[in-house]
């Protein structure tokens, strides 16, 4: 376990990116056990703990968001078939450009575009229900 004021602070600076009313009641508790797991030593939060922490941060903001107003919900129930419509486009452009074997990175590219409005489609689907 280490000691180092260095390290607290900067785990402190990483919880920081959590949402105030989890960080009221867990920060203590979570700092209590990444303190704990540290190396004798160790000055830095190792490179997967940060990325945890920020990963899990990330989506407590995504999942916690406020409730619609009655204009984003009208604007989500328009945008969930368009979302839809450019990642079934962007699937069809895909598989033709590997089709001429013109694929390449830009299907690299164009894939990971159609999964986001896949994902963006399936959030604006909570928003048009409330």
């Amino acid at each position: 376990m280490s000691d180092c004021p260095r390290l607290e602070r900067r785990y402190r600076r990483l919880l920081g990116v959590y949402p105030k009313a989890f960080r009221r009641e867990h920060e203590q508790e979570i700092l209590s056990v990444l303190l704990a797991g540290s190396a004798e030593g160790q000055r830095h939060p190792r490179w997967a703990e940060s990325v945890n922490l920020l990963r899990n941060a990330v989506f407590m903001h995504v999942r916690h968001t406020k409730l619609p107003s009655s204009w984003e919900s009208r604007h989500a129930r328009v945008m969930v078939p368009v979302r839809i419509a450019i990642g079934i486009w962007l699937l069809v452009l895909t598989a033709i450009m590997y089709a001429y074997g013109r694929g390449g990175w830009w299907g690299a590219l164009l894939l990971p575009s159609a999964a986001l409005h896949f994902f963006l489609a399936y959030r604006l689907t909570h928003i048009a229900r409330s």
